[in-house]
C-alpha cells in the first residue's frame, strides 16, 4: 500500500502526508477535497506518474516483504482459471460500480520488483491498484441495486454475489447495519437469477440461503432496500462496497451525504475500525464534524488536512493531532461547535449569542449581493475573554478565525492582553510595545470620565488620542481582531432608533431589519456603519495574504 503522498500548493510548502490510518480532507467548497481523492485514484491506474495533476505531486510505496507478497497472491486465489502459463497469476477485484476487473501478471516479475524496491509506479499501477476503492456521491445509490446472481460456484462477479458466497463478510455487514438501524441485512435470492438486499426486523433464519417456504416468507415480509430511506441506502451501499473485497486503500468523497449526524458519526467509526483491522488506509473528504468525530472515536491514528483554494491560489495545512484531540476534549470548543469551522472559508467569533445573531444576519444580507462571498461560520464564545481561546486553536488548524470584541478590550491588560496578541499570532517581539499602547489608550478613555462602550467609543476621545486608538485598532484588524470602535453591539445602525440592551435590542433590531426582501421597509446593505465593518471582516478572511494565520 502507499506509505505517503506529497501534495503541492501555490501558497504553502509541499505537504508530505503519511497514509496509514485515517486521513480526512476538510475545507470549504471547491477547495480541492474531492479532487485530491480522484488524483490519488488516477495515480494508481496511470503509469508512469501522470502529468497535469493539480494537487498530488508524488507518492511513496510501503514495500512489502517476500512473505507479504505471497500472502497477497493467496488473496487472488478465487480469480485463477485453467490454461494459465505456469508462472502467471490473475489479479483482480470486484468494482462495486462495474463488475469484475482482472489482469494477468507474471509471478517472477512481481517478486523481483518487490525485492528491488525501485519501480514504485509499476508496483502501484499493476499490483496495488487492485486493493483501491473510491466511492463518490454519484454512485452511492447504485451500490444497492439488485444484481445478477450468476454462477454461484464460480468467482463472484459483483458485490452481492460476493457477499452471498462469503459468510464472514455478509455477517460483518449485518453487524454494522444492525448497529446503525436495528434491522437485519440479508441477501434475497428468491428472484431467481437476481440478488437483492432486504432488511428485516426478524433475525435471519438458520438456512437463510434456502429457497424453502419459510425462507421465501421471511424475504417477502422484509423491506426491499429500494423502499428504504436515502440514508439507509447510502449507509448500506458504502458498507457493502467496502466489504466486497480486501481493499487496503479506501477513498470516499462526502461519506456523510444523506446521513443524519448520528449516522455520519457511526459510519466514520465503522470505516475507521475496518481500516485499522486491515492495516490499511482510509482517505475521505467531508463537510461533517460528526463523521470526523466518528473516525476519532475509532482510532487515534487520524490526521486532518485543511485545504483552501481561491483566486487561483491554493493552501494546505495538516492539523496537529494533539491540537485536534484537545479541541474535541474542550467543553468550550464543543459547546461552540468550533470544529465546524474546519469546513468553512472562515469563522467569526463573537462575545455573545446576541452579537452572533446580529452579525450573522448582516453577513447574510451582504453575501446575498455578492457572487464570491466567503462561507462563514459565526460562533458565540459566551464572553469577551473566551473569544481568544477559540480563535487561537482554529488558526493553528489553518482556519481564518476573526474576533469581534467590544471596545473595552483595551481594559484587558497584563497576561490577558498578551494572550489576545498570541491568539491573533501577532509577533511576540512587538507585544511589549502593544501593551504600552493599550495602557496609554485606556488611560485616555478613563480621562474623559465617560463610558467608552455606551457613550460613543473612540468618538469621546480628543482628536490626537482618537488617532492613537485608531492606529492600535487598525493594527489589530490586520491580524483579524475587529474591535467595535463605536463601543458595543447596540451602537450600530443608530438611525433605525432601536431602544434597549442585549437580547431586547437584538430581537427588536432583527425585527426592524425585516424578513421580506420585497418589502419597502426591508433594510439592505449600504457602504457605511456595520455593513462596512462586516465587509472588512469578510475581506480579511478572503485575503490569502492576511496576517495572523499560518
Amino acid at each position: 500500500m502507499l506509505d505517503s503522498i506529497t501534495l503541492k500548493f501555490t501558497e504553502t510548502p509541499d505537504l508530505v502526508l503519511p497514509t496509514t490510518g485515517i486521513t480526512i480532507f476538510v475545507g470549504p467548497n471547491n477547495s480541492g477535497k474531492s479532487l485530491v481523492l480522484k488524483e490519488i485514484e488516477h495515480a494508481f491506474i496511470t503509469h508512469p506518474f501522470p502529468n497535469g495533476l493539480h494537487i498530488l505531486k508524488d507518492y511513496e510505496i510501503k514495500w512489502p516483504s517476500k512473505q507479504e507478497v505471497s500472502d497477497s497472491l493467496v488473496g487472488f486465489s478465487s480469480f485463477q482459471r485453467e490454461g494459465l502459463a505456469l508462472d502467471d497469476i490473475i489479479v483482480g477485484r470486484i468494482n462495486p460500480s462495474g463488475g469484475l476487473e482482472t489482469a494477468t501478471l507474471n509471478k517472477t516479475s512481481i517478486f523481483s520488483i518487490a525485492e528491488q524496491k525501485t519501480n514504485k509506479y509499476w508496483w502501484a499501477t499493476q499490483f496495488l491498484r487492485w486493493g483501491v476503492l473510491r466511492l463518490d456521491g454519484r454512485s452511492r445509490f447504485n451500490l444497492t441495486n439488485d444484481q445478477a446472481g450468476g454462477d454461484l460456484l464460480a468467482t463472484p462477479q459483483n458485490v452481492l454475489a460476493h457477499l452471498f458466497q462469503d459468510d464472514g463478510a455478509r455477517k460483518k455487514v449485518r453487524t454494522l447495519i444492525k448497529d446503525a438501524f436495528g434491522l437485519n441485512f440479508v441477501i434475497d435470492p428468491t428472484n431467481l437469477g437476481q440478488l437483492r438486499i432486504r432488511l428485516s426486523n426478524q433475525e435471519p433464519l438458520a438456512d437463510e440461503q434456502s429457497l424453502n417456504q419459510s425462507t421465501r416468507n421471511y424475504h417477502k415480509e422484509a423491506i426491499h432496500i429500494k423502499d428504504a430511506s436515502d440514508g439507509v441506502q447510502a449507509f448500506t451501499g458504502i458498507v457493502t462496497a467496502v466489504m466486497s473485497g480486501e481493499f487496503h486503500t479506501i477513498l470516499i468523497d462526502e461519506p456523510e451525504a444523506f446521513l443524519h449526524p448520528p449516522l455520519a458519526r457511526k459510519l466514520g467509526k465503522h470505516l475507521g475500525s475496518l481500516a485499522a483491522e486491515r492495516g490499511g488506509c482510509l482517505l475521505a473528504s467531508t463537510h461533517s464534524p460528526d463523521f470526523l468525530m466518528g473516525c476519532v472515536q475509532a482510532t487515534k491514528d487520524v490526521r486532518v488536512v485543511r485545504l483552501e483554494y481561491s483566486e487561483g491560489k491554493s493552501r494546505g495545512k495538516m492539523v496537529d493531532p494533539a491540537h485536534l484531540e484537545a479541541m474535541f476534549k474542550s467543553p468550550l470548543m464543543r459547546s461552540a461547535n468550533a470544529v465546524g469551522g474546519l469546513f468553512y472559508d472562515g469563522v467569526v467569533v463573537t462575545e455573545s449569542d446576541n452579537d452572533r445573531a446580529f452579525y450573522s444576519e448582516i453577513y447574510h444580507r451582504i453575501s446575498a449581493t455578492m457572487d464570491d462571498a466567503p462561507s462563514l461560520l459565526f460562533i458565540n464564545a459566551q464572553n469577551k475573554q473566551t473569544i481568544k481561546d477559540i480563535i487561537g486553536p482554529l488558526r493553528k488548524f489553518g482556519v481564518p478565525a476573526a474576533a469581534i470584541p467590544d471596545i473595552d478590550i483595551v481594559k484587558d491588560g497584563g497576561k490577558t492582553w498578551n494572550n489576545w496578541l498570541q491568539a491573533a499570532h501577532m509577533p511576540s517581539a512587538l507585544h511589549e510595545g502593544y501593551q504600552a499602547q493599550r495602557a496609554s489608550i485606556k488611560n485616555c478613555f478613563e480621562a474623559t470620565g465617560k463610558d467608552m462602550k455606551s457613550q460613543g467609543g473612540v468618538g469621546i476621545l480628543l482628536p490626537s488620542d482618537k488617532s492613537a486608538a485608531e492606529l492600535l485598532f487598525d493594527t489589530l484588524q490586520q491580524y483579524g481582531v475587529f474591535v467595535v470602535r463605536r463601543g458595543e453591539l447596540e451602537s450600530w445602525l443608530p438611525k433605525l432608533g432601536i431602544p434597549g440592551k442585549k437580547t431586547d435590542w437584538t430581537i427588536a433590531m432583527l425585527e426592524r431589519l425585516g424578513s421580506d426582501p420585497t418589502s419597502p421597509s426591508y433594510v439592505v446593505p449600504e457602504n457605511d456603519d456595520v455593513w462596512e465593518f462586516v465587509s472588512g471582516v469578510m475581506s480579511w478572511i478572503k485575503d490569502s495574504a492576511r496576517k495572523g494565520t499560518d
